[in-house]
């Protein structure tokens, strides 16, 4: 697993345990499971956009002795509702998100974070909104100086 990877992961597991969330089951995008047809209840796809890994670093750039590597991604969650609600409770779900977001991020890598308007899937037969956010950490170690 990447260290991108490892850090969205980390992300959506302390998301999972905030408040409202129990009965949004999550998915890996391109993951193992199938998200079921037609939704039956609130989904979230998580997958991961984009990523940038800066080229290592030594010193000036962090501290001195410290090494490491700069890492950016951007990623998405999205997040269904039934067609047949016509997503009652989606906008309020995805607000819960973002607010459930920042709490997670006890390491303060969210740079930004924002929420799509809705939108329809022909193939799902559902109503989604994206919620995106974007990372930037560092993967640094204490040098022998």
């Amino acid at each position: 697993m990447t260290p991108i990877q490892e850090q969205i992961d980390t992300l959506i597991r302390g998301l999972k345990q905030q408040e409202g969330m129990s009965g949004v089951r999550f998915l890996r995008e391109y993951g193992r499971e199938d998200i079921e047809t037609p939704v039956s209840g609130f989904s979230a796809v998580v997958g991961v956009l984009k990523t940038e890994q800066a080229q290592s670093f030594l010193g000036d750039l962090a501290a001195s002795g410290v090494k490491g590597r700069m890492y950016t991604a951007e990623a998405e969650i999205r997040v269904f509702s039934p067609y047949r609600e016509n997503g009652s409770g989606l906008s309020e779900l995805v607000s819960e998100m973002l607010t459930g977001l920042q709490a997670a991020d006890e390491a303060g890598i969210i740079t930004e974070a924002t929420a799509s308007s809705i939108e329809f899937d022909k193939e799902l037969n559902s109503v989604f909104r994206r919620l995106s956010f974007k990372v930037e950490f560092c993967l640094c170690e204490e040098g022998s100086a």
